[in-house]
């Protein structure tokens, strides 16, 4: 038999409900969940991305109703809507997957995984139910594991995860946040990239000056040397033009980390990336300048 899943911003218990009349009038030719848009839990990794109701695949449904997601679930919709159309399920309303830069971090992230990127393995469920979930984050990802806000900008808001009680922490120091958590990667090289078009505007390594600090942000007072485009290994050119692409961002940072054993990994892909408007050693806002006339030049 057929299915359909109804998810919406609130539980729906009235017997004369949306839920309730339709389940009648299906009549049995088709069967019928609801759910809560916070009963979500997404994994994350390359080729191996999933979106759960419970135990349940959400692609076991036939069809996906987005009943009601409102401001507060509107990013995890199109996080969902990004899932499904991947994997050329049905979903109303369509309009979800297009909802673009609303969307959170999560949602980018999904996206460039379910497109073949190597991503980093990421957790997501609501912000009430991380606590239930703890153990099986760190039994999935180890410690240490890194624990980021889905809203976080210049590296505030991420933080290293040292044991359990760490967690329960920062869920009671900011109830209202939204997490997601990642495996711990042991970096060798962190590298930003400025991706414009389908061409590459400049290439950099990213190094803090605190051994003791495990993130690369220049904000956070990391040392940024520049490159010359030239020497950009191809992978990491490649896996950059392909992210900014895949997630139709023409002018982007792309945050590149090469782990201890040589694997490249996808960190993030900026919008509006962050400039280095004072050094004569950047070659950023040059190359922003030389594309944006070569883009001019297209204008018949």
């Amino acid at each position: 038999m057929k299915k359909i899943l109804i998810l919406v911003n609130r539980t729906l218990t009235n017997k004369n409900s949306f839920h309730a009349g339709l389940k009648e009038k299906l009549g049995g030719q088709a069967e019928i969940d609801i759910a809560h848009f916070e009963d979500i839990i997404i994994s994350i990794e390359q080729d191996n991305t999933s979106v759960l109701i419970g135990e349940k695949d959400i692609r076991d449904y036939d069809i996906t109703y987005f009943r009601r997601a409102g401001r507060e679930f509107l990013w995890l919709a199109a996080t969902v809507a990004a899932y499904l159309e991947s994997a050329g399920k049905k979903y109303f309303d369509s309009t979800y997957k297009e909802v673009g830069p609303t969307g959170a971090k999560l949602t980018s992230l999904l996206k460039l995984a379910v497109n073949g990127m190597p991503v980093i393995p990421t957790f997501f469920c609501y912000k009430g139910n991380i606590l239930q979930n703890s153990d099986l984050i760190i039994s999935r990802f180890g410690l240490p594991l890194v624990m980021k806000d889905l809203y976080s900008q210049r590296g505030r808001g991420v933080f290293l995860i040292n044991e359990k009680k760490d967690i329960e922490s920062l869920v009671s120091a900011s109830p209202d946040k939204k997490f997601m958590f990642q495996k711990f990667v042991d970096k060798k090289e962190e590298f930003r990239v400025l991706v414009l078009g389908e061409t590459i505007g400049s290439f950099e390594t990213k190094t803090s000056q605190d051994p003791k600090e495990f993130r690369n942000n220049v904000s956070l007072g990391a040392r940024e040397d520049f490159i010359d485009i030239d020497k950009i290994p191809p992978e990491i050119r490649n896996v950059s033009v392909a992210s900014a692409k895949i997630l139709k961002i023409e002018i982007a940072g792309v945050d590149v980390t090469i782990d201890r054993s040589g694997k490249v990994w996808i960190l993030e892909v900026n919008r509006g990336p962050g400039f280095t408007y004072l050094s004569e050693e950047s070659p950023e806002i040059a190359s922003v300048a030389k594309f944006f006339l070569e883009e001019l030049a297209k204008i018949k």
